[in-house]
């Protein structure tokens, strides 16, 4: 089968598409012929030796998260069978044709949902929705200040805290076009981050008093600025790889001392699982109802890897970006 592995840690360069052996399912996992794959921006970074390979060792298939059709199970799967379409955290790595997932970690698919679309899921979709519920747990009249409001997890982070009644989310993006989208999508203020000033844009948004909520994906200048931007009592909430190799600076402890704010870190898949279950059948209600729109119309062929690396990192795509093993 073909697949795309990383062969080293020195940026696009270590990426190689390949021709190896199909992966054979054991005892509770499921084999997937991988339609789409999903991208996220932990893999920028791992190319380069910045996020964890979670003990895998060069070359190895990249790719967290595949959707596709089951076409075989291990011993002591019931709750599969070949034919269905799913989508998966994978354990083989889904830049691949074929790719292996635990049972557990498999999501049957909503119906009317394209396989780029159900890559959005297993990640990011459901990063926004627990992250939500269980750390940000908001009160209607709080303010959240969303960043990377039109990447993959920024999109559905802007739907989801409107249908959970937040009055006022505030997105930021980095061009006109990314802030027209996240307001027809629910955001009530809308900034650019890449213009002078736009901190202060937020102040006034919250007539002065800063935000209540703080969802620090960015560890950069936009990232120190969010960390400022949070109210007295507020909460900042850290996630995404942009923060993986970050301190917190002697400023920002002092900040959070004498502000009486909280910081707390969140990773999806280090959720213990029962919060997983719950959470999964009611979000998955809401893409089966259309309350949330997906994006993953950024697709490219495996061939095209290397290009497909560059538009995420450049952040100049919105929603998901997918690789396909179809030209």
């Amino acid at each position: 089968m073909r697949a795309v592995q990383l062969h080293g840690f020195e940026g696009i360069k270590s990426l190689k598409l390949v021709d190896i052996g199909k992966p054979q399912p054991g005892e509770g996992e499921v084999l997937i012929a991988v339609k789409a794959a999903g991208m996220n921006y932990a893999e920028v970074e791992q190319i380069h030796g910045k996020y964890p390979t979670f003990g895998k060792e060069v070359p190895f298939v990249m790719g967290f998260e595949a959707a596709g059709v089951v076409v075989d199970t291990g011993a002591g799967v019931t709750q599969f069978k070949a034919g269905d379409p799913v989508a998966a955290l994978v354990s083989s790595g889904g830049y691949a044709e074929f790719a292996i997932a635990p049972a557990q970690a498999v999501i049957p698919l909503p119906t009317a949902i394209t396989f780029p679309e159900a890559t959005t899921i297993p990640i990011q979709g459901m990063t926004a929705y627990t992250i939500l519920k269980y750390l940000v747990m908001p009160v209607a009249h709080e303010s959240l200040l969303i960043q990377a409001a039109a990447g993959g997890v920024g999109l559905y982070l802007v739907q989801i805290a409107k249908l959970f009644g937040i009055k006022n989310v505030i997105a930021l993006a980095s061009s006109d076009e990314k802030l027209e989208l996240v307001k027809t999508l629910g955001a009530d203020v809308v900034i650019n981050y890449s213009k002078p000033a736009w901190a202060e844009k937020v102040r006034q948004s919250t007539q002065g008093q800063g935000v209540d909520v703080v969802l620090q994906m960015s560890s950069d200048k936009v990232g120190e600025e969010s960390f400022k931007l949070t109210a007295p009592g507020g909460r900042i909430v850290l996630f995404g790889a942009k923060n993986y190799h970050d301190s917190i600076s002697t400023e920002q402890v002092r900040q959070l001392i004498w502000q009486n704010q909280s910081l707390v870190g969140f990773a999806y898949p280090a959720l213990p699982p029962e919060r997983i279950a719950e959470s999964l059948p009611d979000f998955l209600k809401l893409i089966e109802e259309k309350k949330v729109k997906i994006f993953a119309n950024q697709v490219f062929p495996f061939s095209q890897a290397p290009q497909a690396f560059e538009a995420l990192s450049s952040r100049q795509t919105i929603g998901k970006v997918v690789l396909t093993p179809e030209s």
